[in-house]
């Protein structure tokens, strides 16, 4: 058990007292120096508090001597990053590769969505979740997440699967394009205005039309994200007839004149 060293050697590299870090961690002061001279040992929701602001999988802050170990890789293709969970990351906490050192991507589904905001940084969560390789998609990492609900319907559908690309820095997201955004409440696939510089803000916007007053255009500060993720691939099992589309519009074309016949009477 490594905990008590790692704990003391991340708070210092940190430049924290105890009192600082324990009002921080929101844990007594006490309580937070008996974990750094090992006379006891935190529950599993104070050691995942631990684990989000380091930045480092609660399988590495118990197992390893993180002074020692450096950032190395982790058994089964995982590779741990050490950067602070209190700043955007500039590289994925875990990535995994296949046996030649090629990143491979990650599939996050519907059902593991929960988790994921707990554990995109936890070794053993990732773990279980699917990776495989597509053509094409390479120099760079990936990660495929599953869509949930309609609130960018038409242009991409519930149930569909949305490939992201890495986004090393929240500076390079461009306004209008598609990408998913983990962020403390949640994992949301959203269309985004950065607003960094102006407002210090980004905006998480939704393409629905139907649903518009179901998702409203959500603020969020930078402090909140933990992971961004470019759109850059969408795989749909939907094969809706186009006409249907065109049955819509005409459909809505004669309601309007029907709405202005009636007007002018």
């Amino acid at each position: 058990m490594n905990l008590a060293t790692n704990l003391k050697y991340l708070r210092k590299k940190k430049g924290k007292t105890q009192d600082a870090l324990s009002i921080e961690l929101q844990i007594g002061r006490t309580t937070l120096a008996n974990y750094e001279a090992g006379i006891s040992e935190p529950n599993i929701e104070t050691l995942m508090t631990i684990s989000n602001y380091f930045g480092i999988p609660v399988d590495v802050l118990l197992s390893k001597n993180i002074e020692e170990a450096g950032d190395v890789p982790e058994p089964g293709g995982f590779i741990v990053s050490k950067s602070a969970a209190d700043k955007y990351n500039g590289v994925p906490r875990i990535i995994t590769v296949d046996t030649k050192g090629n990143d491979n991507i990650v599939y996050v589904p519907v059902k593991a969505r929960a988790g994921y905001l707990l554990g995109y940084g936890d070794t053993e969560f990732m773990e279980t979740l699917p990776t495989f390789r597509l053509p094409g998609l390479s120099n760079s990492t990936y990660r495929m997440f599953e869509v949930d609900g309609p609130s960018m319907a038409p242009n991409v559908l519930h149930g569909d699967r949305l490939i992201g690309e890495w986004v090393d820095s929240l500076d390079k997201i461009r306004d209008n394009r598609v990408y998913i955004i983990v962020h403390s409440g949640g994992v949301a696939v959203k269309r985004v205005v950065n607003r960094l510089k102006e407002r210090g803000k980004i905006y998480l916007k939704s393409d629905t039309i139907a649903h518009r007053h179901e998702f409203p255009t959500l603020e969020v500060d930078p402090a909140d994200i933990k992971e961004v993720w470019y759109g850059r691939l969408k795989i749909s099992s939907d094969f809706s007839e186009p006409a249907e589309v065109y049955h819509r519009l005409a459909d809505l074309e004669m309601d309007v004149m029907e709405m202005k016949r009636k007007l002018s009477e």
